[in-house]
């Protein structure tokens, strides 16, 4: 005698038919990024960036002993002398403001050789900008900034065009350029 068919049920079909669908398809590979070095024909190449504009500076005319004057330094300390002639080293402060046109002074101790040293130079928005960004790595002051660099202080402030530095072993904080500062600032 004939056994009966026996039914399978209709979700083992199922499941059955999509692992057979399942196994007869491939999985299409996801494309991968081609590299090209030069552009396609509808790519259009980037200008390049323009160049940066280069700082400019203004002559600066304003004579050392109006920059800061005598009854001023005497004010500060009464032992120190304005030396006429002084060539500023070309990497300090000083020499900067004298290649941008600018001004730079030299006062001496008398008893001692100390010297403090007053540049000032005017330069337009982008070399002021380069200057604050500069100074900016220092202690802010009333005036400015201020910084140690080695074993002098210098104090940098800017009043519109103008960059000036103060700069002595006599400054070991702000306050103790100040006077300075404010004289030199109010005689631009």
């Amino acid at each position: 005698m004939r056994r009966p068919l026996q039914l399978v049920s209709s979700a083992s079909v199922l499941v059955l038919a999509g692992a057979l669908l399942a196994a007869c398809t491939t999985p299409e590979p996801e494309p991968a990024p081609t590299s090209s070095t030069s552009p396609s024909a509808s790519e259009t190449p980037e200008p390049s960036p323009e160049p940066s504009e280069t700082p400019s500076s203004r002559p600066v005319d304003i004579r050392c002993d109006e920059l800061v004057t005598p009854q001023a330094m005497y004010d500060f300390n009464p032992n120190f002398s304005l030396i006429d002639s002084w060539s500023p080293s070309a990497g300090s402060a000083a020499g900067q403001a004298v290649a941008a046109d600018g001004v730079a002074c030299r006062w001496q101790n008398d008893t001692s050789g100390d010297t403090i040293d007053v540049s000032v130079a005017s330069f337009d928005e982008a070399g002021i900008a380069e200057k604050q960004a500069d100074a900016a790595s220092g202690t802010s002051a009333p005036y400015g900034w201020f910084r140690m660099a080695d074993g002098a202080g210098e104090a940098i402030a800017f009043d519109g065009s103008y960059w000036l530095v103060v700069r002595s072993v006599w400054f070991t904080d702000p306050g103790d350029a100040t006077p300075l500062v404010d004289a030199a600032l109010s005689a631009l």
